[in-house]
């Protein structure tokens, strides 16, 4: 970990790995209590028993309607370019994502097989941005997340949503020109806890499903995050190698909150 804290941005893969695991489930997972008046996830959000969306969830507004978000249950899983175990391979991947946790997906849409099996079209978190693939339904735990977060470049701010309901915007740093905070559809796949105090990562640092369009070289592969900061002149401005920071305090409030999965639409 020598290069840790050399290079920005660049830990998200790679260097806290551990750390990842030895914050535990309570963190990946969402835990009890609430922060700064902020209603904290469901409770098993992300694990137990599948839970199926209410058949009546496309009556409701867009807004309304929570994220399906797929646990992987079995040690690896092949997307495929077509809801058949025959198509080509888009991605494998691992029960355990590179970052130490459990790997999840949102799923965009449902399809039958040809014999009649259930299919997810997944937005997969691999290059490049905005990947798709379809993985069969039996590969994985099902549940809804009715949170995201929209990510407003042109205002450097940051708007946690519950539904149709705003529950707070905070002001954020972005990426820098030469390295820009890449725009699109992403969603968080882990939950890191840097192992020094007062790091430029802050107290926490959120891995996404997003990739750098500027950085390829890094560890990871150029991995954006969601972290705090320890310099919060930083917040307002755009200094970043592409992540997105937020001030220390802010990004604590919404630890308690987030499961794995929770969209971040970046604009």
């Amino acid at each position: 970990m020598r290069w840790f804290g050399h290079r920005p941005e660049r830990f998200i893969a790679g260097a806290l790995l551990l750390t990842a695991l030895a914050v535990g489930s309570s963190l990946l997972f969402g835990r009890s209590g609430s922060t700064s008046g902020l209603d904290r996830a469901p409770a098993g959000l992300l694990g137990g028993a599948p839970a199926t969306a209410s058949p009546s969830a496309t009556d409701l507004p867009a807004c309304a309607r929570p994220t399906l978000v797929g646990t992987l249950a079995l040690d690896r899983v092949t997307a495929r370019t077509a809801p058949l175990p025959t198509a080509s391979a888009v991605a494998s991947f691992n029960r355990i994502n590179p970052q130490g946790a459990p790997q999840v997906f949102d799923l965009e849409s449902s399809v039958d097989g040809p014999n009649g099996d259930l299919w997810y079209r997944a937005l997969l978190p691999i290059r490049p941005n905005g990947t798709s693939g379809f993985l069969p339904a039996s590969a994985l735990l099902l549940a809804a997340d009715p949170y995201r977060i929209v990510i407003d470049r042109e205002r450097l701010s940051l708007t946690l949503w519950n539904g149709c309901a705003m529950l707070r915007t905070f002001s954020i740093g972005l990426g820098k020109e030469s390295t820009p905070t890449p725009n699109g559809r992403f969603y968080i796949i882990s939950l890191l806890k840097p192992p020094t105090a007062g790091s430029i990562y802050g107290p926490y640092a959120y891995g996404l499903s997003a990739f750098s369009d500027a950085i390829t070289n890094w560890t990871g592969g150029g991995v954006i995050g969601i972290h705090g900061t320890n310099d919060p002149s930083s917040i307002g401005n755009r200094r970043s190698h592409g992540c997105i920071r937020m001030r220390n305090q802010d990004i604590e409030a919404l630890v308690p909150i987030l499961p794995l999965g929770t969209p971040v639409d970046i604009r």
